[in-house]
């Protein structure tokens, strides 16, 4: 039995590469970049009015500034004001257009037109005249500079990425190609009727989790028969990148998955990681690259081992992208444990706090929970101490689960 780190240090190890494609932007929402996302020119590119108003020329020697200005034109955004304009000249202006050169932004309401006035004048109101110069307007680069990096390969195009894209002047990007996924359910008391029987929470499971990482699953349920698996594994390995099974990866008679993936050519990448829960977890690899991941059948246990193993296979297979772990404060103070543990928790404003749980099968307790809580071995934890939390895929706090009554003996 290995680490935990361990383990991550052999999926970090495996020889894999992404699949890239080319897409135009409305075409690549939700994949992950494979490649950098550069400023082409500086970022405004023009020194731009940041409020509908009046640009006005003020006087750059240090002289009085005039209280009233002649009007003798307007700006659009888009357009630009050819020349420049002279000291008590003044331009009507919209948001967003460039300003011309030496001009201030007064907004409208800081500003009186003169009755009658041909040509136009308007009269600057005491306010507008502290404010002057330099006011209502992004500067030229102030945002960002040519060449700069904005997003990274590995990103995911999420809407505001792909705004970044746009502002980058991109029509399309290259993206990784998903994966294709086969996840077979294992077991005989799986959806098997009577009081014996099981409803199936690890399929729908793995369906959410593929959808939410817009990655291609097709999944099956196959019972405890050796040649049904192999050769379920068989045809799984032929239609994809990436065989996931749920069940059958312990050391009992009826733990059929790792034998049958060595008699299907799958060598042992590694089998039992020292965790709570989820220690029974299989990953293996094919001659020709394809990959085996063996989760543990208990649903918690599915939850936690396909957020800690198959989530990292996955990020190597997309670009290189990561599922961010965030370091937020214990919320309630928690003994050393034996085991290195990730349990379901719940993300609060005083942090956060495990989910009181009966154990791996306990997905009730679990769908309560937001995220999954590292807790080191051997470490007491004290209320404030900082921990790691890996956010469930596909999760938001409008998503949990509500906690029935719970039962006692």
């Amino acid at each position: 039995m290995i680490t935990y780190a361990e383990a991550m240090a052999l999926i970090a190890a495996l020889p894999l590469r992404s699949t890239v494609e080319r897409l135009p932007l409305a075409a690549a929402r939700g994949r992950i970049l494979t490649e950098d996302l550069v400023l082409p020119r500086d970022q405004p590119s023009f020194d731009r009015a940041t409020m509908d108003g009046y640009a006005v020329a003020v006087p750059v020697d240090g002289s009085a500034i005039p209280a009233a200005f002649t009007v003798v034109g307007e700006v659009h955004a888009g357009s630009v004001w050819p020349g420049t304009l002279r000291p008590g000249e003044a331009v009507a202006i919209n948001t967003g257009a460039p300003c011309p050169p030496g001009t201030t932004v007064v907004p409208f309401e800081l500003v009186r037109p003169e009755p009658c006035s041909d040509p136009a004048r308007i009269q600057l109101l005491w306010d507008a005249l502290e404010r002057l110069p330099g006011r209502n307007i992004a500067w030229t680069g102030e945002d960002g500079r040519q060449g700069a990096v904005v997003a990274r390969a590995g990103t995911q195009l999420t809407p505001v990425v792909a705004a970044l894209a746009g502002m980058c002047g991109r029509s399309e990007v290259a993206v990784a190609v998903p994966p294709r996924l086969s996840a077979i359910t294992t077991g005989d008391e799986v959806l098997a009727t009577g009081a014996a029987g099981i409803g199936d929470s690890n399929g729908p499971f793995l369906d959410g989790f593929a959808h939410a990482l817009g990655v291609p699953l097709v999944r099956q349920q196959v019972g405890d028969q050796p040649k049904r698996l192999e050769e379920a594994i068989r045809a799984a390995h032929a239609a994809s990148d990436i065989v996931i099974t749920t069940g059958g990866v312990s050391t009992s008679a009826s733990d059929l998955v790792p034998a049958a993936a060595q008699a299907c050519g799958f060598a042992t990448v590694f089998h039992r990681v020292d965790i709570q829960p989820g220690k029974p977890v299989l990953l293996a690899r094919h001659a020709d690259g394809g990959l085996l991941v063996g989760l543990p059948g208990n649903a918690v246990s599915v939850v936690a081992t396909a957020h800690l193993f198959l989530l990292p296979v996955l990020g190597r297979l997309l670009g290189g992208w990561t599922w961010s772990w965030l370091s937020l404060p214990m919320a309630q103070a928690r003994p050393a444990a034996k085991r290195h543990q990730f349990l379901p928790a719940r993300l609060g404003e005083q942090g956060v706090a495990v989910v009181p749980w009966n154990g791996s099968g306990d997905l009730l307790a679990a769908a309560t929970a937001d995220a999954l809580v590292e807790l080191p071995a051997g470490q007491a934890l004290a209320t404030g101490h900082p921990v790691r939390v890996l956010p469930y895929v596909g999760g938001s706090s409008g998503g949990r689960g509500l906690l029935p009554p719970r039962g006692s003996r």
